[in-house]
């Protein structure tokens, strides 16, 4: 065979005509928006007719102003911190995703997902991130983001990535649709989402303005769509495979020594399980880091029951002076256990400390690094078997534990006009 510097007849497929047009899709229940009044933001994507969006190329943009009269104020992370709930809303008003607490899902991800150089570049410059290894103790001044002064705005825009409608691996058909998806964002508290520079500073708050949806538009030829709409009506839909995260919270107590934690999934394929435990009395302290002070509670040993089986067989074990196997679990919860691109924040004395980046988690997928497949996850659905977190820990604090489920979706865009989602 010839190398392929000369097989000249290999050519590129030729794409189908089509136009792009970059958007904004602005909010239709007000103009401004505030952590304590009017805390709710709803976008239409009122895209026009046989018009297709690109989510992926698409992005949230907003201008955040520091209402405090005599402080200074930080993003936790960066500004995904303002967002408390992201929910989806399909034509007739029903959900079709729905993730609480996204902000401490976002600033767990960015702390294991994305590298030191990509938080100091990108992330700092788009996301208003900060840039160094995250502190165990999580003040104000440790805090690498940018302060916003009183009285103070700045402007970010954030890729909604973990959301598994807005990160689709296809265009969504939105032009044929018969109303709109919504985006509906619910904020978040300025006592959990932003870290100020003292604990008592004067009216503190925010406000957004500038909300807009910036999404990339693909018009194509009306052959295309007369093509796409004999299609859709032949088969009564098309398909498109995503994922999503879904939030179970529950409470540990000081002192606390074993964990028996129900997780009410009923998904039918739970791809993994991410864990994240924070001091109850952190969430509304004003001058640290309420979202990403992750506690290690003294965590020994963990394991999933489901029915009668565990997973893993054994115990994963840690302590805090060797925690190996954990993160290895947790990486492999990624699917990205040999991958070596995979940047992250987290240092190993980071993830020692008994307060500071701590998570821990669990891959229950059958095919975890096999793209080609879709639900290959656990399946605890079908039988409605329940799930529960069991292990050994010695709580110091009274504690909330996230349990954050990674699972299969597929949404189903019918020939009637309708979108419907599974997992």
């Amino acid at each position: 065979m010839n190398p392929s510097g000369v097989q000249y007849s290999v050519v590129l497929n030729r794409a189908t005509p089509a136009v792009k047009q970059t958007r904004k899709f602005s909010a239709n229940n007000g103009a401004t928006f505030t952590d304590s009044t009017n805390n709710i933001i709803r976008i239409p994507l009122a895209t026009g007719s046989f018009q297709f969006v690109d989510t992926r190329a698409s992005y949230l943009s907003f201008t955040i102003t520091n209402n405090s009269s005599d402080k200074d104020a930080k993003f936790d992370t960066n500004g995904n911190c303002v967002i408390q709930r992201l929910r989806i809303e399909s034509p007739d008003g029903s959900t079709l995703e729905d993730i609480t607490d996204w902000n401490v899902l976002n600033a767990f991800l960015h702390d294991y997902t994305q590298g030191l150089d990509n938080a100091a570049t990108i992330g700092s410059m788009i996301e208003g991130q900060g840039s160094a290894v995250p502190n165990t103790t999580k003040s104000y001044a440790n805090n690498s983001c940018t302060a916003i002064g009183e009285g103070a705005s700045i402007s970010v825009c954030l890729p909604l990535a973990p959301c598994g409608v807005l990160n689709a691996n296809r265009y969504l058909p939105l032009g044929f649709l018969r109303s709109n998806l919504v985006i509906e964002i619910h904020l978040a508290p300025a006592a959990t989402c932003l870290n100020w520079e003292t604990a008592t500073p004067t009216a503190p708050g925010y406000t957004l303005s500038n909300v807009n949806y910036v999404a990339d538009i693909i018009s194509f030829s009306s052959q295309f769509n007369q093509n796409y709409e004999q299609m859709i009506s032949n088969i009564g839909g098309v398909q498109i495979s995503t994922q999503t995260y879904s939030n179970y919270i529950t409470n540990i107590a000081n002192a606390q020594s074993a964990l028996a934690e129900l997780i009410p999934a009923r998904q039918k394929s739970i791809k993994s399980i991410f864990f994240v435990m924070r001091h109850t009395a952190d969430i509304s302290t004003k001058n640290i880091d309420s979202l990403s002070a992750r506690q290690r509670n003294a965590l020994s040993a963990f394991q999933i029951k489901v029915g009668g089986a565990l997973f893993p067989a054994q115990e994963v074990q840690g302590s805090a002076t060797n925690s190996s196997e954990m993160g290895a679990e947790l990486y492999k919860a990624f699917a990205r256990l040999a991958d070596t691109s995979l940047g992250g924040k987290i240092t190993r004395a980071n993830y020692l400390s008994a307060e500071g980046g701590f998570a821990f988690g669990l891959d229950l997928e059958a095919f975890a690094n096999d793209s080609s497949v879709i639900e290959s996850g656990l399946n605890v659905g079908s039988q409605g078997l329940p799930v529960e977190l069991i292990g050994n820990l010695t709580a110091d604090a009274a504690s909330q534990l996230n349990s954050y489920v990674l699972s299969d979706m597929i949404l189903t865009f019918t020939s009637d006009g309708g979108v419907l989602s599974s997992m």
